[in-house]
């Protein structure tokens, strides 16, 4: 059975990486031949005028990449996952454009997640509210699933793993890469007791066009996205885009300082009607979901 996997896996991997298949391509070749081994054939028949030259290509660029994921997964340093394969987060389904494929640390747990997202710079008055509204999360039955950057996401975690909650960091990088490398030790705690997942290849280091794309699938994973603070640029608006576009419920603390521009992306998702969260309050029924957020939000994609 598992030799059955890896090839499966290795298949999904070639497919990932073959010219032409996106994600969008990846999901309708599988959904037509439900294995990544027939769905890989299917394509590679389909283009047979070009294959041998695509095939050169594959096999210069990514087939030490493919070869050194494989080694990873088969030795049991991480696990691998694709599309349709039972155990892949259906969260992600909602997407239309799921990761193809996804590296983790352990199994992912079926649950209920919250997302807690915010600055890596926060300020001092939001770290006390970020750990009441965790601590009301857990409380409310969720899991706790974020970046892993510094400021509000590692505060974030931090408390969920104080609290005994189940954990959950996306890295937008190969999972054996720890960045920040400040955070090492948070990532460790969170492999011990909850999972560490990308989509990214292992050995892949930070890049700028990578953490818009994780943060696609923190809003997929979560059924509430909660943002601690965000200033008008924040990457945290991001995450709240995409949670706008699939329908996710929005919570977000209340600007001290309505003057100051480091709560900038509060004000504004406070505007346009996200759930506003108080102490000593509840916190999903309190949020949101926004849907014409997506539409306000799409610059901030542009250039990513």
């Amino acid at each position: 059975m598992e030799n059955i996997f890896l090839r499966e896996f290795a298949a999904a991997l070639q497919l990932s990486r073959e010219k032409g298949v996106g994600a969008a391509a990846f999901r309708r070749l599988l959904d037509l031949c439900g294995m990544p081994s027939l769905a890989l054939s299917h394509r590679q028949e389909a283009g047979a005028s070009e294959k041998r030259s695509r095939q050169s290509r594959l096999k210069s660029s990514t087939s030490a990449m493919i070869a050194a994921a494989l080694e990873k997964v088969a030795s049991g340093e991480m696990l691998g996952w694709y599309y349709s394969q039972s155990g892949y987060p259906f969260q992600l389904n909602d997407l239309g454009e799921p990761p193809p494929v996804l590296f983790s640390s352990g199994v992912i747990r079926p649950v209920r997640f919250a997302a807690v997202v915010g600055a890596r710079k926060l300020s001092a008055a939001a770290v006390e509210p970020a750990q009441e509204m965790v601590r009301q999360l857990v409380s409310e039955g969720y899991a706790i699933v974020s970046g892993g950057a510094e400021g509000a996401d590692a505060v974030a975690l931090q408390e969920s793993l104080d609290l005994g909650a189940y954990t959950a960091a996306v890295f937008a990088t190969g999972l054996d890469v720890s960045y920040p490398a400040v955070n090492a030790g948070l990532f460790e705690k969170i492999r011990q007791v909850g999972v560490l997942l990308s989509e990214m290849m292992p050995g892949a280091r930070p890049q700028r066009s990578f953490f818009p794309a994780r943060n696609r699938i923190i809003a997929a994973l979560a059924d509430v996205v909660a943002v601690v603070q965000a200033g008008e640029s924040s990457g945290s608006l991001i995450t709240a885009a995409w949670a706008s576009r699939l329908g996710r419920r929005l919570l977000v603390l209340p600007p001290p300082n309505d003057a100051d521009p480091a709560w900038a992306g509060n004000r504004r998702l406070i505007e346009a009607g996200a759930g506003v969260f108080q102490s000593g309050g509840k916190a999903f029924s309190v949020a949101e979901p926004i849907i014409d957020f997506f539409t306000a939000g799409e610059e901030l994609f542009t250039g990513f």
